[in-house]
């Protein structure tokens, strides 16, 4: 567990708080909020201490666990390295995690998105890039996000180009290039 998970630092008030996440019965997110003042404890030290203990007796909790979530680190890879995706109705038909594609009607096109923890997403267009540009950025930025290197070009040039030609006809039904 990272020593600040859940505890902030207010500077001007000379305290630290405390906001751990629990559940309710009906399954909604709240917080337990509490502040550890300087004065009171001695000193800016002592006061994190009794912050890190404080935390570490509320995570014990069931119900703060279960609003922790999954803690598990960010991958890049869905499966093992060495395995070719064989269906192209496969959810994940590049074998990368969080590297998706869409098309759209208005305007006709497509788009390679890329998401990694929660609310982060980027978009690049296929129009703007062409289809392995688009793609190659996605992966990118995957990347960067979760911290992990970034793959050969030629790793990821096989994998766009297995998508592209078990998909070639919707390519130029979208007005791309395979």
């Amino acid at each position: 567990m990272h020593s600040f998970l859940y505890i902030y630092r207010n500077h001007t008030g000379e305290f630290w708080w405390c906001a751990v996440p629990w559940l309710d019965g009906h399954g909604r997110r709240r917080q337990r909020r509490r502040s550890f003042r300087d004065r009171r404890y001695g000193s800016k030290a002592a006061a994190l201490e009794q912050a890190r203990q404080w935390r570490d007796q509320a995570i014990d909790d069931p119900a703060v666990r279960a609003a922790m979530g999954d803690r598990r680190p960010l991958m890049l890879y869905a499966q093992n390295e060495d395995e070719v995706p064989d269906r192209a109705d496969q959810r994940n038909p590049f074998g990368l995690v969080g590297v998706t594609v869409t098309f759209r009607e208005k305007p006709l096109g497509g788009n390679f998105s890329v998401t990694a923890n929660r609310g982060r997403k980027r978009w690049f267009s296929m129009r703007r890039y062409g289809g392995f540009g688009a793609f190659k950025r996605a992966v990118v930025q995957r990347c960067q996000w979760v911290g992990a290197p970034v793959p050969e070009d030629d790793e990821l040039r096989q994998r766009y180009d297995r998508w592209a030609n078990r998909n070639r006809d919707l390519l130029r039904r979208y007005g791309l290039d395979p």
